[in-house]
C-alpha cells in the first residue's frame, strides 16, 4: 500500500507561508542544498532567461516577500464566464438549493399567496338572544328575515367567524403550509481536493483552467448550500507513487467560509506561487519528515496521483474525510475543464440529491 507523509493541520495560507519560511531557514544538512533554489541570484537567472516560468514583470522581491493575490484578477473573471457560459442550464440545474415542499398538516410556515388562490367564506346563523351560532335545521325563513323555530327569535345570517370574532376563511387548497425538507448535513458534506502544479511549458493562463474547473463547482456547490471544503495539495514522489508519497495541504475554504476565488486561483493555478511558495513546500515536508528531496523534486502530483494519494493509501484510514471527494488539478484547456466540471455535477447529483 502507499504511503502518505501528509502534513494537514495548518490553518490557512499565513500558517502555511510561517512553516515553509522557518523550514527552509533552519533546514536539516539532509537537504541544505535545496535552499539554493530560494536565492536571489538562482531566481534572478531564472527571471532573465525564462519568461514563462513565473510569468511577465516578476521581480526576486516580489516573490521573497510572499504572493497573496492572483496575478491577473480580471483573467480568473474572463476565463470563468467563459467556461460557465459552456456549461448548460441543464447540467447546472442538477445541483440546487433544496425545494420547498408543502403539506396541509401545519408543519411550516402558513403561506397566504398559496391559500388565497381557493379561499372562500361560509354563512352562519347567529342567535343575539342566546349569544351562539345555531343548527340550520333550528332555523327558519320569514319574509323579515331568519328566526328560531322553538321561540320566535330574530337570528342574523353572517359570514363564519372565529370565537374572538374574526372571519373564519377556509380555502380549497389544502398544501398551505411550506417547509424545507430536513437534510443529513453529514452525509452531503462535500471536500474538494487540487493538486496544485504543471509542466514547465504550461503558461499562466493555461494554469488557471485547474482552478477554473474548482471554482465553478464550488460556487454551484456554494448555492445549494451544500457544505464544502476545498484543499489544494503541493506534494511529490520520490519513487513514482509506488510507495510513497509527500504532500503539504493546505485549506483554501473551510465548511464555514465564504468562497474566495481569488485565494483559489492563487494557489492552484498562479506559476509564481506555485514555482517558488509550492516548491519550498515540496522541499519542507521532505525535510519534515527526515528524507532527502529527491532530483528535480521527485514526480509532481497530478489529479490521478493525487487520487491515489488520498484514496489508496493509509491517510483515508488514519484521517475523518467528508463522505463525497472530488478531485481536480493538471487541467490546462477550456475543453478539459468543461468536461471535468460536467463530470463532477453529474456524480455530486447521483450522490447527494434526491431522485
Amino acid at each position: 500500500m502507499l504511503t502518505a507523509h501528509i502534513k494537514d493541520d495548518f490553518d490557512n495560507l499565513l500558517e502555511y507561508h510561517r512553516w515553509v519560511n522557518q523550514t527552509i531557514e533552519n533546514i536539516s544538512s539532509l537537504n541544505e542544498e535545496e535552499t539554493d533554489r530560494f536565492t536571489k541570484g538562482y531566481n534572478d537567472r531564472i527571471i532573465r532567461f525564462n519568461k514563462q516560468w513565473f510569468g511577465e514583470g516578476v521581480t526576486f522581491e516580489e516573490l521573497e516577500k510572499g504572493i497573496t493575490s492572483y496575478k491577473e484578477p480580471e483573467l480568473i473573471e474572463r476565463l470563468l464566464s467563459q467556461v460557465s457560459d459552456k456549461i448548460s442550464t441543464q447540467t447546472k440545474d442538477k445541483i440546487k438549493a433544496r425545494k420547498v415542499k408543502f403539506n396541509p398538516n401545519g408543519l411550516g410556515v402558513f403561506v397566504f399567496d398559496r391559500a388565497s388562490m381557493g379561499m372562500y367564506r361560509l354563512n352562519e346563523f347567529y342567535s343575539p338572544s342566546k349569544n351562539k351560532v345555531v343548527a340550520p335545521e333550528l332555523v327558519r325563513k320569514t319574509s323579515l328575515g331568519y328566526e328560531l323555530i322553538s321561540d320566535g327569535s330574530v337570528v342574523q345570517q353572517r359570514g363564519e367567524e372565529k370565537s374572538d370574532g374574526k372571519p373564519k376563511i377556509r380555502t380549497t387548497s389544502k398544501n398551505v403550509y411550506a417547509y424545507f425538507p430536513k437534510i443529513n448535513k453529514e452525509r452531503q458534506a462535500v471536500e474538494l481536493y487540487i493538486s496544485c502544479g504543471a509542466h514547465s511549458k504550461i503558461k499562466a493562463e493555461e494554469l488557471l483552467y485547474s482552478g477554473i474547473s474548482a471554482i465553478v463547482v464550488a460556487e454551484l456547490l456554494e448555492k445549494a448550500k451544500i457544505q464544502t471544503k476545498i484543499s489544494v495539495v503541493f506534494g511529490s514522489s520520490p519513487d513514482g507513487y509506488t510507495k510513497n508519497a509527500y504532500a503539504c495541504l493546505v485549506p483554501v475554504k473551510k465548511y464555514d467560509e465564504p468562497l474566495d476565488k481569488n485565494i483559489l486561483a492563487l494557489l492552484s493555478s498562479d506559476p509564481r506561487f506555485f514555482r517558488y511558495e509550492g516548491f519550498k513546500g515540496i522541499v519542507s515536508i521532505y525535510d519534515y519528515f527526515r528524507k532527502p528531496v529527491p532530483p528535480s523534486l521527485g514526480r509532481g502530483m497530478t489529479k490521478d496521483t493525487l487520487i491515489e494519494v488520498i484514496e489508496k493509501s493509509d491517510y483515508s484510514k488514519k484521517t475523518k474525510l467528508a463522505p463525497n471527494r472530488f478531485y481536480f488539478g493538471w487541467t490546462f484547456s477550456e475543453e478539459e475543464a468543461i468536461r471535468q466540471i460536467n463530470e463532477t455535477i453529474d456524480e455530486i447529483a447521483n450522490r447527494l440529491l434526491e431522485p
